[in-house]
């Protein structure tokens, strides 16, 4: 298949493929497929679940404004940067627009932006109102997910503690090269000895939980009388927590197991009650 993708990383020119074929969503499947190396079906179900455009008037919409925008060089300068940055991957990225339901003009930051990563690539679901900080801000957070998945490989640790771990710290890199006015709504929903107080009650005796447990999304995402994105929040404070107590940047967590940081979390939570 001619996708102009073959053995190409970095930010894949997927606004080609949608100049082309934006309404037939079929031979854009078949692109993302031809361009990750993949024959996984389910990949595209899961892409679908996380944000991925369906074509209709205001998707089409939302294209053309990202092209005017340049969101595909924006996001080429911002990859340049964090790869050399982190010795991050070299691994395809896939911009593509973001489904939003319903016609409202003004959405909460959340819903204009929505990412996907994976050891060996990373999809990018964006509106075009979003600014370019905040596109700096979503890159940086998934980017960050694949570059920790690429250098822990199969120590990467499948269970609660890996999970709330791994987003604490994409979000607390956020916060270093992007600002704490970039970080997610969920960073703030309680104050830090509330987020301390159900670390201790809910996280801390479930730590070990597997990734299939039904119980494990549900304290990563909430729900079942958990609050929504709990588990991220719960995972940000104890990075939080970890790395300015220690001092630490970014740089220096990347490989750093989720069971040390948490390790050294509880140890600290006892230090200062």
């Amino acid at each position: 298949m001619n996708s102009g993708s073959e053995c190409k990383m970095g930010i894949i020119r997927t606004d080609r493929w949608l100049d082309e074929s934006f309404g037939d969503t079929r031979k854009v499947e078949d692109y993302i497929l031809d361009a990750v190396h993949s024959k996984e079906q389910a990949l595209i179900e899961t892409l679908k679940k996380t944000g991925m455009y369906r074509p209709n008037k205001r998707t089409k919409s939302i294209y053309a404004q990202m092209k005017e925008r340049n969101i595909w060089e924006e996001a080429e300068g911002y990859y340049n940067k964090y790869q050399k940055e982190w010795d991050g991957p070299d691994i395809p990225i896939l911009i593509f627009p973001v489904m939003m339901e319903g016609l409202r003009l003004f959405r909460p930051a959340e819903k204009r932006k929505s990412g996907l990563a994976f050891i060996d690539k990373l999809f990018l679901f964006v509106s075009a109102d979003i600014t370019e900080k905040e596109l700096e801000a979503l890159f940086v957070h998934e980017y960050h997910h694949a570059t920790r998945l690429s250098i822990l490989a199969d120590r990467m640790e499948s269970n609660l503690a890996g999970s709330i771990v791994m987003e604490g710290l994409a979000e607390y890199a956020v916060s270093e090269y992007c600002g704490i006015g970039y970080l997610a709504p969920w960073t703030t929903r309680h104050t830090a000895e509330e987020v301390r107080s159900i670390l201790q009650s809910k996280y801390m005796i479930n730590i070990e939980l597997e990734r299939n447990d039904p119980l494990h999304d549900r304290l990563l995402f909430g729900g079942g009388g958990i609050p929504k994105m709990a588990g991220y929040e719960a995972g940000y404070r104890v990075v939080k927590d970890y790395a300015e107590y220690k001092g630490l940047k970014t740089k220096a967590l990347f490989s750093l197991p989720a069971k040390e940081i948490i390790r050294q979390w509880k140890e600290l939570a006892i230090q200062t009650d």
